[in-house]
């Protein structure tokens, strides 16, 4: 139980960090990419609809979303990490959040990503999945690094008690 406890207090320190750093990119996507965006919103709405209002509360919630989703996923994921720790290659905790982040890479931004943000057009997705590497490594990175403090600090209590 201590590696998974200290896997999600770990993944909650690295999934604030995390949904910082996301809501930043697909605020920072969503203001570069805008005719593209408003104009594939345009297109689904009624006519006579306003794609800009609709765009404008787009960027609000998807920063808000993100953010909540962000920490709540970076808890979870966390205590996955936790758990299977052991198994992930590598011989340091930095190491193996490294290789964490970069499966969660694959699986959250090259395929989910493919199915919601394709539709923006090649380059929003190319560069979302880029930016996505970057969020996802510092978040493997800071998960493998609060994870080796966590385990130090539950190995160190366990020391402190007397048997």
């Amino acid at each position: 139980m201590g590696k998974v406890s200290a896997g999600g207090r770990a993944g909650l320190f690295a999934g604030l960090v995390y949904a910082v750093l996301e809501a930043a990119v697909v605020v920072t996507l969503l203001i570069v990419f805008k005719g593209q965006v408003v104009k594939v919103i345009g297109s689904k709405l009624p006519s006579g609809t306003g794609a800009n209002a609709v765009y404008n509360s787009l960027i609000v919630t998807d920063a808000a979303v993100g953010i909540v989703f962000g920490i709540a996923a970076g808890v979870v994921l966390g205590l996955a990490f936790g758990a299977i720790a052991d198994r992930i290659p590598g011989r340091t905790a930095l190491t193996k959040g490294l290789v964490f982040g970069l499966v969660l890479w694959l699986l959250l931004h090259v395929v989910a990503d493919y199915f919601g943000n394709w539709r923006y057009g090649a380059t929003f997705y190319a560069v979302d999945i880029g930016l996505g590497l970057a969020t996802s490594l510092v978040y493997g990175a800071l998960l493998g690094m609060f994870f080796d403090r966590e385990m130090r600090k539950v190995a160190h209590s366990a020391e402190a008690v007397p048997a």
